[in-house]
């Protein structure tokens, strides 16, 4: 054997005996004590998910249940139309663009192309819980919670305690059905004191919201059909949407529609104010109940006066429901609901016997065949979750010694399971996934990079492929949005429903990064996929987006090179559109997708398009000061003015693979980053993003650093979830899960060594598989 066959042997990862995925998986199980409000534990399969509370169902919190179908659009403003939207008319380097912008002259429009469609919370559904005097239990009366999830068979078992009562609740999703299951066993079912309720709130299309819909106007499900010996099926109603729900259960079992019992609200006394001021509102208060309910807001029309100027007031109230007191307060303009009988909203499963087990379908049409019952979800969920679990990559690093690797290592694991619940679904994701809502439940598509891509170097393609023929779908749209302004090819939007119709906006008319990104997928599928089906798949998409590329690059007869803008937005979306010129991240990438694009030509082939060489031969370098990368060309005191927001420079060798980009200057911006950005205004990917920097400049230390960094704008709950935007962030998920896999895995040139991207001081062991390098 040759010296140069034995340098190659060494330098080629040994093969080490298969990594145990069960006990790699299990270690990190999701294990809490303590009821917490604002934070679910999931169950779901991609495109459904179904948020609880520590109960295993939604009991005391209106956690969501989430869909990629359930998206909803309010009714037109009375007075106005969708054609009355024109958008704004800008410069653009001499020709009149018009952009999808907010419309001046018709703002009303605007703002409803803005909200709509939003994504919906499909339903409630959770336990009652009756104490021996007869009153509900509340989250007071728990004790001794104990919820795990057991991340290998996605089941979640949730055990408490009420009045010295046990109550165990199993709960799983199916991995192919939109639904959700649970098994309650307890003394509390044969003593007639637990129940199981099923409800939905009103609509409410807020751009943020942690619980989705209006509580304080409850909705309604209709019965479709006679209810059967274990199931019955209901419809819900909202506007020009319409969605079913199927309800099964074992045992003996009453089915409850809504109702009102008769049950009598008393108020005792309420009081508005602050501090050591407060005014008697009692007898104003009374006169607005009505069958049982109050509803109210928290103002100072509740008063004559301002009982405390510029401080925020109180409204608390003491009242009684049969024979039982108690008290609730809300903060000044906030909504107070009170009711003697929340049933009268609610479908009730009942039983008469010892057990209940039930499941819950959502679908977006009426069921053609037989709902799935308990059973057949909590098995389904115990078989698939295996599957999924040891197909595609593993990264094992319990053989370490840096006190960070369980931390890291739990990360990733939770991390996987979260994108499988949120993020493997027909549509991309929005930015919280399925667990809450962030700009209307809009996807971003610029960020289907931070949530798809690390599909690919995990290899699973099941996972990423219905997400990603989001382009296909966008086809026709993006062909003629790019002809309206006078472009080739096809001008992906920003920021969509389910419709396709772009959010109304600046920033979503100008961005630009999410350009490339299908070229970027596409490399990533052939990859992994080496075929002329591939090829062809792909290729409409390929060309639309290169002829677009090419022909949005402006020709500058002034200084003899192509320009990127303006106008534009820039990736950290702080420029001044109209002035933004050449920034590198963009020229980067835009060097990546011609340069792909013709090479996806040459396999099929077919000859090279003259004109995308012209412009990746004429586009501007990389704009530099002082041997440092620049936000964008001309920009002024970067280094104290934007340094803060991402700093996506660095992405344009890290996240791609460096065209255009000189390792020497890189270094030092790098260097310049962590010396002088503001990390406590950054977001959750960009952590990822400077980790994979470091890692390709050969600074694994400092990629590891990154990945652990202490900012609160990256970091993981006990769930999993992540911050780094509105919470949860899950593209700091994804953007984790890609970093880690191509410092193990390596990536295009990386050092043929074992996991060339962590530090080689003896304190990180390694152990990976099925992973696939990054470009």
């Amino acid at each position: 054997m040759n010296l140069l066959a034995l340098s190659l042997l060494a330098a080629t990862p040994q093969k080490d005996a298969p990594i145990d995925r069960h006990a790699l998986v299990s270690r990190h199980n999701v294990v809490l004590t303590a009821f917490e409000g604002e934070r679910p534990v999931q169950v779901g399969n991609g495109e459904f998910a179904f948020g609880m509370d520590i109960t295993g169902l939604q009991t005391f919190v209106p956690f969501n249940t989430m869909s990629h179908w359930g998206y909803h659009n309010g009714p037109v403003p009375a007075g106005t139309k969708i054609e009355d939207f024109q958008g704004q008319v800008w410069d653009t380097h001499g020709r009149p663009v018009r952009y999808p912008m907010p419309d001046p002259s018709h703002p009303v429009i605007s703002e409803w192309l803005a909200a709509s469609p939003h994504a919906i919370n499909l339903g409630r559904i959770g336990l009652i819980l009756t104490k021996r005097d007869g009153s509900e239990a509340e989250v007071a009366d728990l004790r001794n919670p104990k919820q795990t999830l057991d991340l290998w068979t996605g089941l979640v078992t949730s055990r408490f305690e009420i009045e010295g009562e046990s109550v165990s609740v199993v709960t799983a999703a199916d991995p192919k059905v939109d639904s959700v299951a649970a098994r309650i066993e307890s003394p509390l079912v044969k003593e007639g004191r637990l129940a199981v309720f099923l409800s939905c709130p009103g609509n409410n299309p807020a751009g943020f919201a942690n619980f989705i819909g209006d509580w304080s106007r409850p909705g309604h499900f209709d019965l479709t059909s006679p209810p059967k010996s274990h199931s019955a099926s209901f419809s819900r109603h909202m506007d020009e949407l319409t969605y079913h729900v199927g309800l099964t259960w074992s045992g003996s079992v009453a089915l409850q529609m809504p109702h009102y019992s008769g049950a009598k609200l008393e108020l005792l006394k309420a009081e508005y104010g602050a501090r050591d001021r407060w005014v008697d509102v009692t007898d104003s208060l009374r006169p607005l109940i009505s069958n049982g309910e109050l509803s109210v807001r928290a103002t100072n029309d509740l008063t004559k006066e301002d009982p405390y100027l510029q401080v925020r007031k109180t409204l608390r109230v003491t009242y009684r429901i049969s024979a039982v007191t108690k008290t609730a307060e809300v903060g000044e303009n906030e909504d107070l609901r009170l009711d003697a009988d929340p049933n009268r909203h609610r479908i009730v499963l009942r039983p008469a016997g010892s057990e209940l087990a039930f499941s819950c379908t959502f679908a977006p049409a009426a069921f053609a065949k037989s709902l799935p019952d308990a059973g057949q979800v909590i098995e389904a969920s115990r078989q698939g979750w295996p599957q999924y679990w040891k197909s595609g990559g593993a990264i094992d690093l319990s053989g370490s010694t840096d006190p960070r690797w369980k931390e890291l290592e739990r990360r990733l694991v939770l991390s996987q399971y979260l994108m499988k619940v949120n993020e493997a679904g027909s549509y991309p994701p929005q930015e919280s996934g399925l667990v809450n809502n962030g700009w209307f439940g809009r996807w971003h598509m610029e960020m289907l990079w931070w949530h798809a891509a690390h599909w690919g170097l995990w290899n699973r393609w099941p996972e990423a492929n219905p997400s990603l023929d989001i382009y296909n779908k966008l086809l026709a749209t993006s062909t003629k949005l790019a002809k309206s302004e006078g472009y080739l090819g096809a001008r992906w939007p920003k920021c969509i429903g389910p419709n396709l119709r772009e959010w109304p906006h600046e920033i979503h008319a100008l961005l630009i990064w999410q350009q490339p990104h299908p070229i970027f997928f596409a490399e990533l599928d052939y990859r992994a996929h080496p075929t002329r089906q591939t090829l062809l798949k792909w290729k409409p998409v390929v060309d639309a987006t290169a002829d677009f590329m090419s022909s949005y690059a402006f020709f500058d007869r002034a200084t003899n090179r192509y320009v990127l803008g303006p106008p534009l937005q820039v990736v950290s979306e702080n420029a001044t559109v109209k002035t933004a010129l050449n920034p590198t991240f963009e020229l980067g990438y835009w060097r990546f997708g011609l340069r792909t694009a013709q090479l996806w030509r040459e396999r099929l082939d077919l000859a090279r398009v003259p004109v995308w060489d012209k412009v990746l031969k004429g586009l501007s370098p990389l704009p530099t000061e002082n041997g440092l990368y620049l936000l964008h060309e001309g920009v002024r005191d970067m280094w104290t003015k934007f340094n803060f927001e991402h700093p996506a420079l660095t992405g344009a060798y890290g996240l791609l693979p460096g065209d255009g980009v000189n390792k020497a200057s890189m270094r030092r911006t790098l260097d310049k980053v962590m010396a002088t950005w503001d990390f406590n205004h950054t977001w959750g990917w960009d952590f990822p993003m400077l980790a994979m920097c470091a890692a390709r400049l050969g600074e694994p230390d400092r990629a590891i650093d990154l990945l652990m960094h202490p900012a609160a704008g990256f970091q993981f709950d006990a769930r999993g979830l992540a911050t780094g935007g509105p919470f949860p962030y899950f593209p700091a998920n994804g953007g984790l899960l890609y970093a880690v896999a191509m410092m193990a895995q390596g990536w295009d040139g990386s050092p043929k060594t074992q996991a060339p991207g962590f530090p080689k001081n003896g304190r990180w062991n390694v152990r990976y598989e099925g992973l696939a390098p990054a470009l």
